[in-house]
């Protein structure tokens, strides 16, 4: 049965320049016969971008963070550069970042963190699942667990989503790439992970994403938005 999503856009809230050369490339394994590419923010040149605040994004009741990103730098920056941030004035909600090192990410919250190894250290695009569970995380990267955590995202007031950083002039951001962010209402089985990484949610030559009901948010960098879904409707 054919489904649509009807969008929100929402606002940007960070002015950035948003001509996106996707230079990039994917991780050896990953499923470069599919015809799928997602959307490309190459952070390196556009700065950080952010979102004006949505409860679809709090995920303190549990759901799931899933992007792409690729970590361009060499030598130490100083600093575990930020993929995603939600925060507001009384701290982070939640935070995910890559290692300075490029052997892992961090997840952080306005009390806490927690660090998952990984190695990331080959420039290359790789695919990045955060589960949100009611005890705690999953953290899988190019399809494979990599580590749990007890730890949650906070129910704080949002000011809204940070993407690559939280400061337009590459001040403490990431050098690199980040693609096809995408939220989720409900955590994902592995396997949807691994089949739909590159794959769209509402497939036009396949199956649909099995938990497409539960998309939150997903990205279209390529017109600097993020698209917050408001509903799902059944085509005729």
């Amino acid at each position: 049965m054919p489904y649509q999503f009807i969008f929100r856009r929402a606002k940007l809230a960070i002015a950035a320049p948003l001509a996106l050369g996707v230079t990039a490339v994917f991780a050896p394994g990953a499923a470069m016969a599919q015809s799928y590419s997602p959307d490309v923010l190459q952070v390196s040149e556009t700065g950080a971008i952010a979102f004006d605040p949505s409860p679809q994004l709090d995920l303190a009741d549990g759901g799931a963070i899933e992007f792409w990103v690729a970590a361009s730098w060499s030598g130490d920056p100083g600093y575990d550069p930020p993929v995603v941030i939600n925060i507001g004035p009384e701290g982070i909600l939640y935070q995910v970042s890559v290692l300075r090192e490029r052997d892992g990410l961090v997840f952080a919250n306005a009390n806490d963190e927690d660090v998952f190894i990984a190695d990331l250290s080959d420039g290359n695009l790789h695919h990045v699942a955060v589960n949100i569970m009611q005890d705690g995380l999953e953290v899988y990267v190019d399809g494979e667990l990599v580590g749990t955590s007890e730890l949650m995202p906070m129910s704080l007031p949002s000011a809204g989503l940070f993407v690559g950083g939280i400061e337009p002039d590459n001040s403490a951001n990431l050098d690199g790439a980040i693609a096809q962010l995408r939220f989720w209402s409900q955590p994902l089985e592995q396997q949807e992970i691994v089949d739909f990484r590159l794959r769209d949610v509402l497939d036009a030559n396949s199956e649909d994403h099995p938990a497409a009901e539960f998309l939150a948010a997903q990205s279209d960098f390529r017109a600097g938005e993020l698209l917050v879904v408001e509903s799902m409707e059944t085509l005729p």
